[in-house]
């Protein structure tokens, strides 16, 4: 069995230590999970469209977004130990028997998984295929183990450790995975990754130097691409290692029709996947529904696209089949990518499978678009994108949402200083002969002890939302606006200012010689859609007929145990690693902020809070509370009291948001 450099492409044999042509030393990190993990104090327990005229200025790639968490199904994966049936979260293939539906012990098999010949046929177009047969639970390709399958129409995703700790310096190999998923050697966290396994194409070798130039690619770190940590080939199938993004679904399983922004948002982030591609002088190989016999092309081309539920967000997780297109067919290729961006706007807001695809069936407010876009009339996706634009509002019919909010802070029962910081405004924007009520709402969480977290969080809180009113809200207090949107008010406008937030920090703690962090959730509401931001773990919630949705992701090194099955959700309060988090303000130059874009409905509460309040308060908590208040101050009070009950081990700080 050989190795393939994660570097240079460079087969390897099995046991080599170093790679024999770029010299990388196998087990160092090729990304950077562990660089930068904070340990908090000891007594922490533990949209609309994107803005489409900012998506032409694509020239540059922005710093990258991390992958989104759905909240479309509220639960984690099945594994072995809580699946009661073969049934998967929404969106997400269904787990493979004798994988994750099993009783067993999850850890219970590290039986090795040879680089397998299962008698697949080669795909011709034309020829139907054998189905892919999942691989087992074990070890795959030396170091990584297997713990989940989770099978689509056309290929396989894996839940899956890389048994080589990442951390620099230590480079611990494991047997299996250990039961609390941590390094026995240095103690943090082995990483978690996410394998895609697709049948390769006839006459389409990885060779080395292929290898090397889509592993470049996929460690462009582009917001749109899942970071690749290795690309393997074994007899007809090839495999994509990437970052584990969370909680995920499938474009192809389970899915409901999309509405219409939503559905061009999400065509405008695979867009801006396409342009950079070819702006690399590569094309991903795609599959249009006017091109296939059959549906099985298209659906393997969408299985390379992972969504993430209501957020409305989609991510690249294969970059495989990259190629340089042949000399003369540069064109070709773009109208090729055009087409198929037309059609998966159809697929959006349909879910249609039909060959060849009635776009008859596109929603009237995008069928000319999409009929433009697989007739050939646009010249790049950036065209398209243009067109969508301009894309007439619907007028909005009855009595807009309104939004009411409580707010509330407490130190805790163990702490006399609060480093926790709150801020909320709104006001209405006249728009279109309709009041457009604005909202927004910011829980920062300081740390860094001595008074520091105090500093830390209060300047979050300035900063922020100093950026907020100075960029936005004055000018646009004077001015009627054709339409408030994310036509000028995107996604950018937050990360620019948890950006500015962070830059503060880091020259305060250059200047005074401080260790001041701040973690940050914030949501920015703007008639009936939202926009949250966070970094760190103060998290937002959303509370919808009952169910109660994390909207965003921890950016602890417990929480990637958690989405990768690996510990279960109840063990994080015990877990020994449960205090570090690996990204927060102001440890660093550069930060990356998550992003999250969803449409609100009359009855929605949003809850910003503090890890304290969540650390001691659970979910079923925390729902029961806020459904029995009357008021969202009334809810806010009383999940600070809850809070302190149940130890009052940190400081609490929460935000309540009712849509009404």
């Amino acid at each position: 069995m050989m190795y393939t450099c994660p570097r240079c492409g460079e087969q390897n044999t099995a046991d080599a230590a170093r790679c024999a042509r770029c010299g990388l030393v196998f087990g160092q990190p090729n990304a950077d999970r562990h660089l930068g993990v904070q340990a908090r104090e000891p007594r922490r327990r533990g949209r609309l469209v994107d803005a489409l005229r900012e998506l032409l200025g694509i020239g540059t790639v922005s710093a990258p977004r991390p992958a989104a968490r759905s909240i479309e199904s509220g639960t984690r994966f099945l594994t072995g130990r809580d699946a009661p049936s073969v049934e998967t979260p929404s969106g997400v293939g269904r787990p493979v028997a004798g994988t994750a539906a099993q009783s067993t012990p999850i850890f219970a098999t590290s039986a090795r998984v040879p680089a397998p010949e299962r008698g697949r046929m080669d795909h011709v177009k034309g020829i139907a295929a054998q189905p892919l047969k999942p691989l087992s639970r074990g070890l795959f390709h030396e170091h990584y183990q297997i713990l989940n399958a989770w099978e689509l129409l056309e290929s396989v995703y894996y839940d899956a450790v890389d048994l080589i700790c990442a951390v620099t310096g230590c480079g611990r190999q494991h047997s299996a995975v250990p039961a609390d998923g941590l390094c026995v050697r240095c103690r943090a966290p082995l990483r978690t990754v996410l394998i895609h396994e697709r049948r390769s194409i006839a006459g389409d070798p990885l060779s080395a130097d292929r290898v090397a130039s889509v592993l470049r690619l996929g460690r462009s770190r582009h917001p749109g691409v899942l970071y690749h940590h290795d690309l393997l080939s074994y007899q007809q199938a090839t495999y994509a290692v990437v970052a584990h993004p969370g909680r995920w679904g499938s474009l192809t399983r389970g899915q409901r029709p999309r509405a219409q922004d939503d559905a061009v948002a999400m065509v405008a982030q695979v867009a801006r996947v396409l342009t950079f591609l070819h702006q690399q002088g590569v094309a991903l190989t795609l599959a249009t529904p006017l091109e296939l016999t059959s549906a099985s092309e298209w659906r393997a081309t969408l299985e390379k696209i992972i969504s993430f539920g209501e957020a409305s967000d989609v991510r690249v997780a294969d970059l495989s089949s990259c190629r340089v297109p042949q000399a003369g067919t540069e064109r070709r290729s773009l109208l090729k990518d055009v087409a198929f961006l037309g059609y998966l706007l159809l697929f959006l807001t349909t879910i249609t499978e039909e060959i060849p695809a009635d776009t008859g069936l596109a929603p009237p407010a995008l069928r000319p678009y999409i009929e433009r876009a697989t007739q050939g009339a646009y010249g790049t996706s950036m065209a398209l994108l243009s067109d969508l634009s301009t894309m007439p509002e619907p007028v909005p019919s009855g009595r807009s949402l309104k939004s009411i909010h409580g707010q509330a802070s407490h130190p805790g029962r163990r702490h006399t200083l609060n480093e926790d910081a709150i801020v909320t405004f709104t006001y209405d924007k006249e728009q279109q002969g309709h009041s457009v009520p604005i909202g927004f709402y910011l829980v920062a969480d300081g740390m860094g002890g001595h008074a520091a977290g105090d500093v830390a969080s209060r300047t979050v809180n300035e900063v922020v939302a100093g950026w907020i009113i100075k960029t936005r809200v004055l000018p646009n207090l004077g001015k009627t606006t054709r339409k408030l949107t994310s036509d000028n008010v995107t996604e950018s406008l937050l990360v620019e200012a948890v950006r500015e937030a962070n830059a503060a920090l880091v020259g305060h703690a250059a200047s005074t010689g401080s260790d001041l962090g701040s973690t940050v959730t914030a949501a920015l509401v703007i008639g009936s859609c939202v926009t949250v931001v966070n970094v760190g773990d103060s998290r937002t919630y959303l509370l919808r007929s009952g169910a109660l949705r994390q909207v965003t992701q921890d950016h602890s090194l417990v929480a990637r145990l958690v989405d990768a099955n690996v510990i279960t959700p109840a063990e994080v309060r015990s877990h020994p690693q449960r205090n570090q988090i690996y990204r927060s303000l102001g440890h660093a130059e550069e930060v990356s902020v998550d992003t999250f874009t969803m449409p609100l409905q009359r009855g929605d509460r949003l809850i910003l809070c503090s890890d304290g309040l969540w650390e001691m308060v659970e979910d079923a908590d925390i729902r029961r509370v806020v459904e029995g208040a009357r008021t969202p101050q009334q809810a806010c009070d009383s999940l600070i009291e809850a809070a302190n009950l149940a130890g009052g081990d940190d400081n609490i700080s929460v935000i309540v948001v009712e849509m009404e």
